[in-house]
C-alpha cells in the first residue's frame, strides 16, 4: 500500500495527465484528509510537503490553490496532487513497474486515438439515447476491443474524458468491470 512518486506533468507525456484528470472516474478530496489522514498512510505525507515546499500540514491543508484526487494514470490507480497548476502523480509501489517508458505511453496514446474512432462510429451507427442505452454500448464496445484495452489498461471512462453524453454510463461501466478480470485472476484458487 505505500505510495510512490513517479512523474510530473512537465515530465510526462500531456494525454496521459489530460486522461487522468478530466476523465468521469476522479474523485477529489479536500487537502486536509489527503495530508493528514491518506498520505501519512501511505508514506509519502513528508515527501509531499518537501516536494512542494510546505512547512506544515496545516498550510498544505489550507492551500486553495491546490487541489487533490484519486484516477489512473496511464490507467494505474493513482493519486495526484495539483500545486501550482502541475500534477505530481504517486502510485502504489507494488504497480511503479506498469508505468510505461515515453514510447510506450506515445503507443498507448496513438491505441486510444484509433479506439476512439472506433467508439465514435459505433455511437453514430447505433444512436444511443439514454444512458442504458450508452451503458450497453459500452459493454458491446468492451467485448469488440477488450484485447487492447485490457493490454493498453484503458478504462472506458477515457473516452468520457469531456463530460459527454455517455460519461455517467462509462463512469459506471468501470466502477463494475475495469481491473476486475486481473484481479480475479491474481486470487489463488481454492
Amino acid at each position: 500500500m505505500p505510495h510512490r512518486f513517479v512523474t510530473r506533468c512537465i515530465e510526462a507525456n500531456g494525454d496521459d495527465i489530460n486522461e487522468m484528470v478530466d476523465m468521469p472516474l476522479k474523485t477529489t478530496m479536500t487537502n486536509g484528509y489527503f495530508i493528514e489522514k491518506l498520505a501519512p498512510k501511505l508514506g509519502i505525507d513528508k515527501e509531499v510537503l518537501g516536494m512542494l515546499g510546505y512547512d506544515t500540514k496545516k498550510f498544505f491543508a489550507g492551500d486553495w490553490a491546490m487541489n487533490c484526487a484519486r484516477s489512473f494514470y496511464q490507467g494505474i490507480p493513482c493519486l495526484y496532487v495539483q500545486h501550482s497548476r502541475i500534477e505530481h502523480v504517486f502510485v502504489d509501489v507494488d504497480d511503479v513497474h506498469l508505468v510505461l517508458s515515453e514510447d510506450g505511453a506515445n503507443q498507448r496514446q496513438i491505441r486510444i486515438s484509433g479506439l476512439r474512432d472506433d467508439l465514435e462510429d459505433m455511437i453514430e451507427e447505433r444512436k444511443p439515447s439514454s444512458t442504458r442505452d450508452y451503458y450497453a454500448l459500452a459493454t458491446a464496445f468492451y467485448k469488440e476491443h477488450k484485447d487492447d484495452l485490457d493490454s493498453y489498461r484503458i478504462p472506458l471512462s477515457t473516452f468520457a474524458a469531456h463530460h459527454c453524453d455517455y460519461d455517467k454510463a462509462f463512469a459506471q461501466f468501470d466502477k463494475t468491470h475495469y481491473g476486475k478480470e486481473s484481479e480475479q485472476e491474481a486470487q489463488p484458487s481454492r
